[in-house]
């Protein structure tokens, strides 16, 4: 695998609670817009978004350690990790997520023309669970 791109932001939430969401794909419905359903089977996320995205459908496997969570991706047009990294800094949680992808991918465009508008929407969507975990936080949740 070869990381195509890092985004990097701070979170005034507890990284137990970013754990917490990032553990339980069902709730990318709430921090991610175009995805349209998530469906789980035998620990297997099916993700099927409802714009037009490189990988309109895809299987998502989760795994997790203390400070880290990996989304595997396979079965869409694309298979990729993405790893979300937990550091606890003071009162807030620096959030890191990296997308790796297999040394040689497949894709209709080549990855350096994809690899800047990807990093764009997925740090849209990281900043989206960012405002709802904080939302979480100061709600008490």
């Amino acid at each position: 695998m070869k990381n195509l791109f890092t985004n990097v932001i701070n979170v005034h939430a507890e990284a137990a609670t970013l754990q917490a969401m990032l553990a339980d794909p069902t709730k990318m419905l709430k921090w991610i817009p175009e995805i349209e359903t998530v469906t789980e089977d035998q620990g297997r996320f099916q993700i099927i978004r409802q714009t037009e995205a490189l990988n309109q459908s895809e299987m998502i496997t989760v795994t997790q350690t203390e400070h880290q969570i990996v989304y595997h991706s396979t079965e869409g047009r694309l298979a990729y990790d993405l790893t979300f990294k937990l550091t606890p800094a003071d009162d807030q949680t620096i959030l890191t997520e990296t997308l790796a992808v297999p040394e040689k991918a497949e894709t209709h465009l080549p990855l350096k023309l994809l690899a800047p508008i990807a990093k764009h929407a997925f740090y849209e969507n990281l900043t989206n669970l960012a405002l709802l975990a904080e939302r979480w936080a100061y709600q008490g949740n």
